[in-house]
């Protein structure tokens, strides 16, 4: 069992290291409206980090490094560039994504669960945490996120939805430098108000 684990999680890794690292505007599929995609987000369950005024949806796996590197670089913006960072976490990269995924979301501070997760992630066993069954409730809100995550074009974790300056809403899919990343943070325009959390 372990070894087959092992040639999963290398097999994994081989094909994400394959895709491209840098990120791309995505399409909506189906019809579905950047507007609509944003207005479900905000319906979904998401986990804030932050209270400022500049609101970023990120879709994340727990077992993905590409979501890792994008996680890890966002903590050093949040408070100077005034964000909320609210996460819809999935799970489907890895056969334990969605058990770490079910972790995250039925932890009694879920924010914290993700921090470790980050914290403790490394590239053998990916994301840090613990795998857990899944409450139906879990299953509901993973099954919800994953639904979202393909009307925004691709399959693909990361995924970001902001709205730009002129209410544009954005889809950026896959990994950004940090230059990049900045660049982007920059678009989302400043409320008046601080947002609370969910």
């Amino acid at each position: 069992m372990r070894t087959w684990r092992r040639l999963w999680q290398r097999a994994i890794l081989a094909l994400l290291l394959l895709l491209p690292v840098l990120a791309s505007a995505a399409p909506a599929l189906n019809g579905t409206s950047p507007q609509k995609i944003w207005a479900q987000a905000g319906q979904s369950h998401w986990i804030a980090q932050g209270r400022g005024s500049r609101v970023l949806y990120v879709i994340f796996d727990p077992n993905c490094p590409y979501c890792h590197m994008l996680i890890d670089e966002l903590q050093s913006q949040i408070k100077p560039m005034h964000l909320q960072v609210r996460y819809l976490v999935v799970g489907f990269l890895a056969p334990s994504s969605a058990g770490k995924a079910a972790y995250i979301l039925q932890a009694k501070d879920p924010l914290a669960a993700i921090l470790q997760n980050e914290k403790k992630f490394n590239m053998k066993s990916f994301g840090g945490v613990p795998e857990t069954l899944a409450s139906r409730a879990s299953e509901k809100i993973l099954r919800h996120n994953l639904v979202l995550l393909r009307s925004c074009g691709r399959k693909v974790v990361p995924t970001m939805i902001y709205p730009q300056k002129g209410g544009k809403i954005r889809i950026v899919q896959g990994a950004l430098d940090a230059s990049n990343l900045h660049e982007v943070l920059q678009e989302i325009p400043l409320h008046r108000q601080p947002l609370s959390g969910h």
